[in-house]
């Protein structure tokens, strides 16, 4: 991993934007007063990637990093991992209670990696191959964990090489391996099973099924031999039962053949009814005449029902008439009380406007009493300024009376207009009705013109009555002679159907016979059934002779065959066929021949697989003992000890070469027997002393070394050539070394940034700053922070 430009707003000491581009450096420093944010910057980097500032002390505190006042913070990475570019960004939010990360992105050109924040966080530690606390210990090492790399145990140093040198690909292959052992044990389990399976498929059993096949091939063969025979016998035997079947076949319908009874007496019905129907039939004609003579009657007559309504015509004008008579006299009763009810109302008006008058004038006199009640005889009028003689006084029984004679007189007006309505109602219902019965009666009058009288009509009536009767009498006779044409032909249908079924049942009992040639039918049906009842005996007979001899040839064919099937059957019964019945012998080899053929070739092809099976079975048993073997010494004892052994040994001599330098060969690197770090004094007798002994400056220096040595080594020691420590950052005190030492540090420094890692140190240290070819001055202003390259 290699940044190439870190961008912060409202990080910390940044209130304003500001930016560090890292792009074309290999070697810089961070140089600034104290608490000015130098290694802010490096945090700022750190949190891009994993979200968490390590010297925070906790990995979910983000708050602190938001400048105080600020509502967010936001940090930017550009960084290559290799030759691909990936941006990483975070944005931090205030809230009631703390912060929470707004935003986080890791982009890859176009390409969304991760969206969020844990994602983020979850896709670098797989991009770069280290957790959080790795990288801290390999590639920024931030003040007060300078020599925590130096200071790990066995266990977490070993986690830490792992995880760097990708040796974790041989754990994958051991897994890997195992996987392939628990495959080929699970195939050979398998394979165990099919075998078991297949203990049947044996040379034994092959050679069994083979002499059955030529067994069955030899029956079949005699089968065949005497089938023409048994063929020619059963052709005769077939023949033999078809003659017996025709001749019992014939047999009974010529005995059912007789006569039925009364075949005379049908005929003579017949003839019967037919005379029967001619003669009802003539009655039918002449009622029918009688018929068409009274309707002429009938007809010549006036119309019945004109007649009728003419006489109700002048039935209702008298109706009418009374009527209108009658309504003459109510309706001159109801115009006198009319005339007298708006009397009542025109006295009863008078009355009420009499009352209004007197009660008007009394409620004058008592609005001006209470007008005067301030006023005294001898004043002016407030109204027309006239002196007063004289008070006017107030007559209470006077209003009060005049009040009590408006009301009962609007209550008479009330009563008087309110009869007056209902006379005149009754007035306008009269007089309406009166109308309607004159118009009534000037259209039935109108209808009457012309029109016979009442005595007339009724003598018309009464001549059209008679020959309605004459007409109904004529027409009930002409049904009484239609019904009884309809029963005799009905008779005489019955008749002939009579006469149809007995020549129908001629036609059946001849057509059961007709393939043995009866004699032809005439006219006589007496005559036809003799003659075929004669010829049925004869025929009879014939066949009873015919049966019998049929018989007799058909018992011998039989044995002769039987005979045949019998040796053929015991031979078939010898190869385990005992024939099934309804089912050929022949068929029974033939389909045994076939189950066994396929037998004998299942079995052939088990016998070959088994053999396949136990061979792959040999092959897989050999690659599962080595897939074992390889598990085992892939494994974390096995060749990733002995490969972490290698590796801490380089990483020993490398780091010993830089601590010697640095120390100008007084110190060398070692490991004591518990694979813990030490340090060898060459100035005081090669004095062997573990890491948490030794001095500040001493440690420094020994991590220092160590930490040169695995971002020099790292990618020659991975197992893929992976991991690279393309740049590591210092962040610790220069200041305690004395300045031989401080030199040599910022030679080793200057060399390794010249390896094409990138190196940067935060450092109060003015000639170790100066050395470096590019600073970065961070300077504490009053609201922010702010950052100026400065190039040497």
């Amino acid at each position: 991993m290699r940044p190439l430009r870190i961008e912060v707003v409202g990080f910390a000491a940044f209130r304003e934007r500001a930016v560090v581009d890292l792009a074309d450096t290999d070697l810089f420093a961070l140089v600034g007063p104290t608490g000015a944010g130098k290694s802010t910057v490096i945090d700022a980097m750190v949190f891009a990637l994993y979200g968490s500032v390590p010297r925070y002390g906790s990995k979910s505190l983000v708050y602190p990093v938001i400048t105080q006042g600020a509502v967010e913070a936001r940090v930017r990475l550009d960084f290559t991992v290799g030759d691909d570019e990936y941006v990483a960004t975070r944005v931090v939010r205030r809230t009631k209670t703390g912060a929470t990360t707004k935003e986080a992105r890791l982009e890859h050109g176009d390409v969304v990696l991760a969206d969020d924040a844990d994602g983020l966080t979850a896709a670098v530690g797989t991009l770069l191959g280290l957790d959080l606390e790795q990288f801290t210990k390999c590639v920024v090492l931030p003040q007060g964990a300078f020599a925590t790399l130096l200071h790990d145990t066995k266990a977490t140093r070993q986690d830490l090489l792992v995880k760097l040198l990708d040796l974790g690909l041989y754990d994958r292959l051991a897994t890997a391996a195992r996987a392939e052992t628990k495959r080929s044990s699970q195939r050979i389990e398998f394979l165990e099973e099919q075998l078991g399976r297949s203990s049947h498929a044996t040379a034994q059993a092959v050679a069994e099924v083979n002499a059955r096949v030529d067994a069955l091939e030899s029956v079949v063969a005699e089968l065949d031999a005497v089938a023409p025979e048994l063929a020619s016998l059963d052709a005769q035997i077939r023949a033999t039962e078809t003659a017996i079947a025709e001749s019992m076949e014939a047999i009974g319908p010529l005995s059912a053949v007789e006569v039925p009874a009364a075949v005379d007496d049908v005929a003579r019905a017949a003839a019967q009814a037919t005379e029967a129907v001619a003669s009802a039939e003539n009655e039918e004609r002449l009622a029918s005449a009688a018929v068409v003579v009274a309707d002429d009657a009938v007809g010549a007559l006036p119309d019945a029902s004109a007649l009728r309504s003419r006489a109700a015509d002048r039935d209702r004008l008298a109706e009418v008439s009374a009527s209108i008579d009658k309504g003459t006299l109510l309706l001159a009763d109801v115009e006198s009380a009319v005339t007298a009810a708006r009397s009542r109302v025109d006295a009863a008006t008078n009355v009420l406007r009499e009352a209004e008058t007197v009660r008007d004038a009394a409620r004058v006199a008592d609005v001006a009493a209470d007008l005067a009640r301030h006023l005294h005889e001898g004043d002016d009028c407030p109204v027309c300024g006239s002196r007063i003689d004289a008070l006017p006084t107030v007559d209470v029984e006077t209003l009060a009376e005049a009040e009590r004679l408006v009301a009962a007189s609007s209550r008479s007006l009330q009563e008087a207009t309110t009869q007056l309505a209902v006379d005149e109602k009754k007035e306008a219902s009269f007089r309406a009705k009166l109308e309607e019965r004159a118009a009534e009666r000037e259209l039935v009058s109108g209808r009457l013109v012309g029109a016979p009288s009442s005595e007339q009509i009724a003598v018309d009536l009464a001549r059209i009555g008679e020959a309605a009767e004459t007409l109904r009498a004529a027409r009930s006779a002409d049904e009484s002679a239609r019904a009884a044409v309809v029963r005799r032909r009905s008779e005489a249908d019955r008749a002939v159907r009579a006469v149809s079924a007995a020549r129908a049942e001629y036609v059946a009992a001849r057509d059961r016979v007709a393939a043995f040639g009866p004699p032809a039918a005439t006219d006589d049906l007496a005559t036809d059934w003799v003659e075929l009842v004669g010829w049925a005996g004869e025929e009879r007979a014939r066949h009873d002779a015919s049966l019998t001899t049929a018989t007799q040839e058909l018992a011998d064919t039989v044995a002769r065959r039987d005979e045949r099937v019998r040796v053929v059957g015991e031979r078939a019964a010898q190869v385990g066929i005992d024939g099934v019945p309804g089912e050929s012998l022949r068929d029974q080899c033939v389909a045994a021949l076939a189950t066994e053929r396929a037998r004998r070739e299942q079995l052939e092809h088990d016998v070959a697989a088994a053999a396949e099976l136990r061979g792959e079975r040999a092959v897989l048993d050999e690659r599962r003992q080595v897939h074992e073997l390889l598990a085992e010494q892939l494994g974390a004892r096995g060749f990733e000890a002995w490969l972490l052994d290698e590796a801490l040994d380089a990483l020993l001599e490398g780091a010993s070469t830089w601590l010697e330098l640095l120390s100008s060969g007084r110190y060398a690197m070692a490991v004591d027997d518990k694979k813990q770090f030490a340090v060898i004094d060459h100035a005081n007798a090669d004095e062997r002393r573990i890491a948490r002994t030794l001095s500040g400056g001493e440690t420094f220096l020994a991590s220092l070394a160590l930490a040169l040595a695995l971002a020099e080594r790292v990618s020659e020691l991975s197992a893929t050539g992976g991991n690279t420590l393309d740049a590591i950052f210092l962040d610790e005190g220069f200041g305690t070394l004395d300045p031989d030492t401080l030199d040599v540090v910022a030679t080793a420094i200057e060399e390794l940034g010249a390896t094409g890692r990138m190196v940067g140190i935060i450092s109060h240290v003015a000639d170790l700053a100066e050395r470096v070819p590019v600073r970065f001055e961070v300077t504490k202003g009053p609201g922010t922070s702010t950052i100026e390259r400065v190039d040497a």
